[in-house]
């Protein structure tokens, strides 16, 4: 045996707290401070004064983050957990700040295997992460800008071509224009002379020689410059064909319209289809008139919004006939191209027929309408069956039955919900949603909402920060189910994080509303998509729906000339906005 002597436990403790690595042990489910070293101190930006205390205790700002939950895990069941790049919200110089950091809990155990204590160590890679993300967003605008460098380039090659073209056939007619003044005039001047001199009639005869010959030179130049124009012509005609050919086949009309005289120019398939004689020539005005009133405004906005320089227009709308009084849907999409001469834009398009698929729509829509209708009428029943026994279970005081029966209630409501939003897309496509205008505060219509969530889900704490003033012009209940509808997401997304932060600002005279949540996040890939009829978000963490809950949220905000949106990473949790115009009394603030 050698005289090595082993380091009692206040010897370690001095070793542990010597060391560069952010160190800390400790005790029992609340994570009693027993040591921390000065790495771990600076951490913290605490002092020693914080010993003996419970995490939450010592660090306030660690209530709702996972930590406090994660060392009560490995105290109870005595395992390591780790993590690397993981962020935390820390309070340093009074400022809550996110930092990333790797960090592992390690259960120290005894003899006995039981826990003793938590070795806790963590090493700040706080500047790591935003360096990284800092050159991802760098070598993501690098690449979106060669892109469109690339695209610039091609558009400029084959604008150069045409000009190229164009110049060529400009030149060739001078150059035809040229030679024949220049003829015109030696035959006049030789004729002249020829009248005014007999003498010289044998000089004036060997000078017509002369020139014949050069005019049959010219002529052969002349037959070749031809042959080159007619090959050209018999290019671009080729290419005229083949688009009119295309057009006839897919049996749309065409249009064009000039910014500045606003002249009209359609084609004959066009003015059938607003049902017109196709003989019939049409003003702006005359197609206008057969849109039917409730889209006539929109589709005149969004016609002048293209021709003062958006460009685009892809629109569709129903029209009544002018003769046959027949009702089509019609699809219109167009571009808007700038001049040469800078000094007008040409805007053209198409008009095609979509009645049918219109007629599809409506009767996808019919049959959703009439299935979610049906299958409303026994839930109802058999709600009404579940409150009847949840009444008779409560004398019995039975908490199996009284649980189960509450987990019925709460199916049944989610079925019903998932029924009224198909009906609500089925009203929305067929244009069957009103809304029912009415003044009220925004502030008090989120509270009422909050106060009713608390009810019903306990198992997540829901911080509401309202605004004082919020007057907005809206539809009561519609503005509330797309309050409901972000905060059921929240509640199902971040199972295990249960603080829901919701926010009331007013930004550019209008109320912004946000629900933030911890939970899984969305990665960059859906973002786009997430507001889309039937979207769902593939993930390992499925949630069950069918994707109109965002869907109808989205819509229904854009009928009160509102916006909605969302910010997201994978694993950071999610951020959904909307903003709705402020209003007082029936004047927009």
């Amino acid at each position: 045996m050698s005289d090595v002597q082993l380091l009692d436990k206040n010897q370690l403790i001095e070793v542990l707290s010597q060391t560069k690595t952010a160190t800390a042990i400790h005790i029992g489910e609340d994570a009693l401070i027993q040591m921390a070293n000065q790495a771990m101190l600076m951490i913290w930006d605490k002092d020693q004064s914080i010993i003996g205390k419970a995490l939450e205790d010592a660090l306030p700002e660690l209530k709702g983050q996972p930590f406090p939950q994660l060392f009560k895990k490995v105290w109870l069941e005595g395992i390591t957990i780790s993590g690397t790049e993981t962020a935390a919200n820390l309070k340093v110089d009074g400022e809550i700040k996110t930092f990333y950091f790797d960090f592992e809990y390690r259960a120290i155990k005894n003899e006995f295997n039981q826990t003793i204590c938590i070795l806790h160590t963590a090493t700040d890679v706080t500047d790591r992460v935003i360096n990284r993300q800092l050159m991802e967003e760098y070598y993501s605008k690098e690449v979106a800008l060669e892109r469109e460098q690339a695209l610039n380039e091609e558009l400029a090659s084959s604008n150069e071509e045409l000009n190229a073209v164009n110049e060529e056939l400009s030149q060739s007619q001078e150059e035809l224009l040229a030679l024949n003044e220049t003829l015109e005039r030696r035959v006049e001047a030789r004729v002249k002379e020829l009248t005014a001199s007999e003498n010289k009639y044998r000089e004036i005869s060997d000078e017509l020689a002369a020139i014949n010959e050069e005019m049959a030179a010219s002529n052969e130049e002349l037959v070749l410059t031809h042959e080159h124009l007619k090959n050209t012509f018999d290019e671009l005609e080729d290419k005229e064909i083949a688009l009119r050919l295309a057009i006839e086949a897919a049996n749309f009309g065409t249009w064009h319209i000039h910014s500045e005289s606003r002249e009209f120019i359609t084609s004959a398939r066009l003015r059938e289809l607003f049902g017109y004689d196709a003989a019939h020539e049409i003003t702006i005005e005359e197609a206008l008139g057969q849109i039917t009133e409730e889209y006539r405004a929109y589709v005149a906005e969004k016609l002048e919004n293209a021709l003062h320089g958006n460009g685009d227009y892809d629109v569709s709308y129903p029209v009544i006939g002018f003769k046959d009084k027949k009702i089509r849907w019609l699809r219109a999409v167009g571009n808007l191209k700038a001049d040469k001469s800078g000094e007008f834009s040409s805007f053209t398009g198409v008009v095609m027929d979509i009645s049918l698929i219109k007629k599809d729509e409506q009767r996808k829509n019919d049959f959703i309408a009439m299935v979610s209708h049906e299958l409303k009428t026994p839930l109802t029943s058999l709600n009404g069956y579940i409150q009847l026994l949840q009444r008779k279970a409560i004398v019995f005081q039975d908490n199996f039955v009284n649980s189960s029966l509450e987990m019925a209630a709460k199916q049944v409501k989610k079925m019903t919900g998932m029924i009224n939003g198909f009906l609500n897309v089925s009203r929305l496509e067929s244009g069957k949603i009103v809304l029912n205008l009415s003044h009220f505060s925004l502030t008090d219509l989120i509270g009422v909402v909050i106060s009713e969530s608390r009810l019903m889900e306990k198992s997540h704490n829901i911080d509401f920060q309202s605004c004082e003033r919020t007057p907005v012009y809206a539809d009561y209940d519609k503005i509330g189910n797309v309050i409901v509808n972000l905060l059921s997401n929240a509640i199902k997304y971040a199972p295990t994080a249960k603080n829901i932060e919701v926010t009331c600002t007013i930004i550019n005279q209008r109320v912004q509303v946000s629900v933030r949540d911890h939970g899984i996040g969305i990665g960059t890939k859906d973002i786009n998509k997430l507001f889309d009829r039937y979207y769902r978000v593939e993930s390992d963490n499925q949630v069950s729906g069918f994707g109109i809950g965002l869907y109808l949220s989205a819509e229904i905000i854009a009928r009160h000339n509102g916006t909605i949106w969302v910010e997201s990473e994978l694993g950071e949790g999610a951020t959904f906005y909307f903003n709705l115009p402020l209003h007082n009394g029936n004047v927009e603030l």
